[in-house]
């Protein structure tokens, strides 16, 4: 459900007042807000979500909540440290600012419970499988990555050096659970169009072709053709086990040889293809129209406790068949990788 023109004026002259709320305060204390205030302030200066339906909105407030906490060694749920790089607190006060406006309060209870389901499966079977497979363990104090999954699938892989590489697509399929679906094909973004709409403005020209936005913002897709995907994770973080449906963990002591020959073998069978290598990059769809450089190597900020480190591989001419599964024989592991288990 789109927001009404009746509902965003009645919302922005809210909005407002709350806007000369936070200049009188800062007026009074000679500029000096209090940590959440400034963030108020800030949102209340441009509320980019003033104009966003009510179900991305919902969507958006799991994405921040399932962020800002962190499953701990010890078991225990905690909050991100203030100031982390997609500063998701400043993102959880803009979205209490903006219900505040249509729920008079916090988020819904369905909301409330979407974005809580996540957190609860870490102790559905006692206490998180992380905890067994980490149990005793001393992680590497230089770089490395791990590989999350099922020991039937990891073993084989350390042992004989088979390896599976999926493509991007691939990734999408129902059977998947939230944390592994993801449309790695396509890419959305949003640009507020709340003080175009308040003008009763709701088309754009772009590119001489004319834009009807209605009663939204501007969704913005972007897609890219099919490539291949491997996912790494760049630490030992006591989530992802739960969140993968895994019972193992691949520790790879050797980041850059582990790369290097993945890549050395798909290029052998794939010459035409191009390489990618190294931290995912996660974009927040309402605030960074320009931080996505590279597609194959970009992700929507829902998925940035992932941490994700990814080996793509990216056609150089569009391939003429539908991508399959391909699997590749990177030599053994054992010398440079071990297999942790529950």
């Amino acid at each position: 459900m789109t927001v009404t023109p009746s509902q965003l004026k009645e919302r922005a002259k809210a909005m407002e007042a709350r806007w000369h709320y936070f200049e009188d305060m800062a007026a009074r204390q000679n500029g000096n807000l209090k940590r959440h205030e400034t963030w108020r302030h800030e949102y209340t200066s441009f509320p980019y979500l003033l104009g966003a339906p009510d179900d991305r909105l919902g969507s958006r407030f799991k994405d921040v909540l399932v962020n800002q906490t962190e499953l701990t060694p010890n078991a225990k749920i905690a909050p991100l440290p203030i100031g982390d790089e997609h500063n998701f607190m400043a993102k959880f006060t803009h979205l209490l600012e903006e219900y505040a406006l249509r729920t008079g309060g916090f988020a819904p209870e369905e909301v409330l419970a979407a974005a809580r389901a996540p957190i609860l499966r870490y102790f559905e079977n006692g206490e998180p499988i992380a905890t067994k497979i980490f149990r005793g363990y001393a992680a590497p104090t230089t770089a490395f990555v791990v590989k999350y999954g099922r020991r039937e699938f990891l073993e084989p892989m350390l042992r004989s050096g088979l390896l599976r590489i999926c493509p991007a697509s691939y990734y999408n399929h129902a059977f998947h659970n939230d944390a592994v679906k993801d449309d790695e094909i396509h890419r959305t973004f949003f640009i507020p169009t709340f003080h175009e709409r308040l003008k009763g403005i709701h088309h754009t020209v772009v590119q001489g072709h004319r834009l009807e936005y209605g009663d939204d913002d501007i969704v913005l897709p972007v897609q890219a053709p099919d490539y291949f995907l491997l996912s790494l994770c760049d630490s030992i973080y006591y989530r992802m086990p739960t969140d993968f449906d895994a019972d193992a963990a691949l520790i790879i002591r050797d980041p850059i040889r582990f790369a290097q020959r993945v890549i050395s073998s798909f290029l052998a069978r794939y010459p035409d293809w191009k390489p990618h290598y190294g931290p995912v990059t996660y974009y927040d769809p309402y605030r960074d129209f320009t931080k996505m450089r590279v597609h194959q190597m970009s992700k929507h900020f829902g998925y940035a406790y992932q941490r994700e480190v990814r080996i793509v591989m990216e056609a150089l001419r569009r391939p003429r068949q539908t991508l399959q599964p391909e699997f590749l024989d990177i030599g053994r592991m054992d010398d440079y990788a071990e297999l942790l288990w529950a």
